[in-house]
């Protein structure tokens, strides 16, 4: 009833507008039906309601957050109009609503996600919850329909681990996941240096979890052909693909037993980064796409160095047919590379983790937006860990320096971005 009230709204309003010579105003549009995705995902967003001149828009508390008025971070996922989570779609037609709206899509990545450790311990002594953590960011995050994390731990409450003296040992126990909801995360990597450190049982538990709450995952299964097994979410008419990789998965880890974390035939584990894997996986995947994106655990830990060679094997990877590399492990935001049109964020860092350098709790969240299957717009905002037990956005003064820092680590990889108030925008996305 209420949308069958909202359309007539709608017919009335674009005779008026038509009988007074007017063109369809974008502020006035309404939202289609949603489409349907690949893989069932009932943990949908909130759609988009009708705003400007038909409602007051609601008061989402997000007037202090940076550029969230006039610098494009939005609550819907959009680069401009009125979105619906599920179909993306802008009306903004000339005189007719026949013609074909273009496809939209935002896509949301932030870095490693750790809530074990002492981030759990501080959040449980202070009498948090695990939503807490990311309550000022949850908000900004959530409006992408594709959001991307990389998990850097197994979820689960056993307590048969790798043995600590030979690496360190990371879990988050399952009263942390509510933190991980409260974002909308509906895509994560589990290709990662930490995801069996509690055996295949850890990760077993954790990939559990994951479709128990509909939220997708790459790089890590029973055996090898599940842990390459790309991922396939269609949101508004627009199919993303994603698979992922780590580069650690060969090395040896003691514990009773000693294992290393690559899957094999017969063994769970993670994909190993190995390029003839990626190469086939991206020609398999590639025509069944619009979008394709390849999740890498690689790189310099705590360093902002990307070594030439990571460079040349992430241009033969766009070559082959990624539009984007989403890369963790570094522990730190390295630069961005624009290559042929495509972003290559070889080290998205921390997003929360309890480690103690600056450099360590400093980080953006990434903000890819698509029309039509190109990307359109391509800024990232800059937030912080703050006490080891929050996520909190950097404002003003306090964001300069790191986006100065990202602005020359972006130039050494012949990438120009731009201050933007309290964002980093890359003019050369619209360029092209």
């Amino acid at each position: 009833m209420k949308k069958l009230k909202g359309c007539l709204l709608f017919l009335c309003i674009s005779v008026l507008l038509l009988s007074k010579g007017n063109t369809y105003d974008r502020s006035l549009a309404m939202t289609a039906e949603p489409v349907s995705a690949v893989y069932s995902d009932e943990s949908e967003k909130t759609s988009g309601e009708i705003v400007d001149e038909i409602n007051e828009p609601a008061d989402t508390g997000l007037d202090d957050i940076p550029g969230s008025n006039d610098n494009g971070i939005t609550t819907t996922g959009t680069m401009s109009g009125v979105n619906d989570k599920n179909t993306g779609n802008t009306e903004n037609s000339e005189n007719t609503i026949d013609e074909p709206q273009p496809k939209r899509l935002k896509i949301v990545a932030v870095g490693d996600i750790m809530l074990g450790r002492g981030v759990g311990s501080r959040i449980e002594a202070q009498g948090k919850t695990y939503e807490s953590a990311f309550e000022q960011v949850a908000e900004v995050v959530n409006c992408g329909d594709i959001v991307f994390a990389n998990l850097e731990t197994p979820i689960t409450d056993r307590t048969h681990s790798l043995d600590p003296k030979g690496k360190i040992i990371l879990k988050a126990s399952s009263a942390s996941f509510p933190g991980i909801l409260t974002l909308g995360i509906n895509i994560v990597n589990l290709a990662n240096n930490h995801i069996m450190d509690y055996y295949s049982e850890g990760l077993m538990d954790t990939i559990a979890l994951l479709d128990e709450n509909n939220i997708f995952h790459v790089g890590a299964g029973n055996n090898l052909e599940e842990a390459r097994k790309p991922a396939i979410i269609e949101k508004n008419g627009i199919k993303v693909g994603i698979i992922g990789y780590s580069d650690m998965a060969h090395y040896y880890f003691s514990g009773n037993p000693t294992i290393k974390f690559s899957a094999e035939e017969n063994e769970a584990g993670v994909a190993p980064l190995v390029e003839d894997y990626i190469m086939e996986d991206i020609q398999k995947l590639r025509p069944e796409v619009d979008l394709l994106l390849v999740s890498l655990h690689w790189g310099v830990e705590e360093s902002f160095y990307i070594p030439p060679e990571q460079r040349d094997l992430a241009h033969r990877i766009i070559d082959a047919g990624a539009d984007a590399i989403l890369g963790h492990h570094p522990h730190q935001f390295q630069g961005i590379e624009l290559y042929n049109g495509k972003p290559v964020i070889y080290s998205m860092g921390n997003f929360i983790f309890d480690q103690n350098d600056p450099e360590n709790q400093e980080t953006f969240i990434i903000n890819l937006e698509y029309m039509d299957n190109k990307l359109e717009r391509f800024y990232i905002v800059p937030v912080h860990t703050v006490e080891k037990v929050r996520v909190e956005f950097q404002k003003g003064e306090q964001a300069v320096h790191i986006l100065e820092r990202q602005k020359t680590l972006n130039l050494e990889l012949d990438t120009e971005s731009v201050i933007d108030g309290d964002i980093l925008v890359f003019p050369q996305v619209n360029a092209q």
